[in-house]
């Protein structure tokens, strides 16, 4: 024989009030805080480039969109790759008011030839001790820097960033999109083949 025994109808309202309070639980158990804002992280007024010219970085960026080039290390091939890819880009870049620095762990005189052998017609700066990509956290160990492409304002401070590299994966469309730089019929991105530099 089996019995049934009938229980009350659920009470909405209390059930309506459970669900309540155990979202409340999850959420609160859940919660994540904002991130703390943190200080603007400003380059240094003047820069030194590897021919001992120095750079007024608040001008440059006043004047010009002022992008700043990571390089990891001036043997990195995918580094060298990519300021190939820029100078094969360096009118359309200009076009769209871009200037540049790169900054590199050294030695100087592996720049100086890097800026030679590439052709790219912009200051080199040596950051010694990777000093200054450590303190807007591009630093990979004591002596390499993470690639990547970040804006300048005329305060000094970064406004934008891209990080980045790898074969295949040079960040100039991020770049010029950021520069509202257009594509066009005769986007040379498109036709710049790793390797083969125009």
């Amino acid at each position: 024989m089996v019995c049934w025994r009938m229980h009350p109808a659920p009470n909405r309202t209390d059930a309506h009030a459970r669900v309540a309070l155990v979202a409340a639980l999850v959420a609160s158990t859940f919660a994540i805080a904002p991130p703390p804002a943190r200080a603007a992280t400003t380059v240094p007024a003047r820069l030194t480039d590897v021919q001992g010219v120095e750079i007024d970085v608040a001008d440059l960026a006043a004047r010009n969109t002022l992008i700043v080039v990571t390089l990891k290390a001036p043997g990195c091939p995918v580094c060298q790759e990519q300021l190939h890819r820029l100078v094969a880009l360096r009118e359309r870049l200009r076009a769209c008011g871009a200037t540049f620095i790169v900054l590199a762990p050294g030695p100087a005189e592996a720049l100086r030839e890097l800026a030679e052998r590439s052709g790219f017609p912009y200051p080199f700066i040596e950051d010694t001790n990777v000093a200054l990509a450590r303190s807007i956290g591009l630093a990979l160990g004591d002596d390499e820097i993470m690639p990547a492409f970040f804006q300048l304002d005329a305060a000094r401070e970064i406004v934008w960033m891209q990080r980045g590299r790898g074969p295949g994966a040079f960040g100039e469309r991020e770049l010029l999109a950021h520069l509202g730089c257009r594509s066009s019929a005769g986007d040379r991105i498109a036709a710049i083949e790793p390797g083969v530099h125009r």
